[in-house]
């Protein structure tokens, strides 16, 4: 009986040495991490750039001059003919119209012209178009204009004549300089003020 046994299991031996040797399984792939979103104006605070700004009133500052408060946003330049005074007055207007609720909003109108927006030019403006305390305008580096663009999401294009095509856009930032509402013209305008009076 200790023969049959042997032989069976020189058998079995002679078997698995005869089969395919075992191949490893490779480990499976590990799937690749998921895409983080892109940053986007609605969720990200404006204020992460740095751009330093020169005000009407020969202050330096940065974005975050009215940190803590309501910001009504847009670009500008003080020789505008048309385009410029007519969006100054429409920003007056949102005001108006949020009434006693947006007693606390402030206003930043960025230079897109900041080689001929010197401090006089600003203050200048500032004196001609009624503006007061609420309301900041000021210059950034030339190099960092169409970066405040960008970051508004406004079209800025010089035109042979030295003036600029542009989109005339309000963007409403909240406490923090995260964007929450905008206007382009009329369009947007009554979802702007709600949420302003918000």
């Amino acid at each position: 009986l200790g023969g049959v046994v042997l032989k069976w299991g020189a058998l079995l031996l002679s078997l698995c040495a005869c089969g395919s040797p075992a191949v490893p399984v490779p480990p499976a792939p590990t799937p690749p991490a998921p895409t983080p979103p892109a940053p986007t104006a609605a969720n990200h605070s404006i204020y992460a750039l740095n751009v330093p700004l020169v005000g009407e009133d020969g202050a330096a500052y940065g974005l975050d001059v009215e940190r803590g408060h309501p910001v009504l946003m847009s670009m500008f330049y003080t020789t505008c003919p048309m385009a410029c005074p007519l969006l100054i007055e429409r920003v007056k207007g949102i005001l108006d119209e949020a009434g006693p609720a947006a007693s606390d909003a402030r206003v930043l109108l960025v230079s897109m012209d900041p080689a001929s927006d010197d401090v006089a030019a600003l203050k200048q403006a500032w004196t001609e178009r009624g503006l007061d305390s609420r309301w900041h305008l000021a210059a950034p580096l030339p190099a960092q204009m169409r970066e405040v663009a960008a970051l508004l999401d406004i079209q800025v294009r010089q035109s042979p004549d030295g003036g600029f095509a542009h989109t005339s856009v309000v963007v409403l930032l909240d406490e923090e300089g995260r964007p929450i509402a905008r206007a382009e013209g009329d369009e947007g305008r009554s979802e702007l003020i709600a949420a302003l009076r918000r």
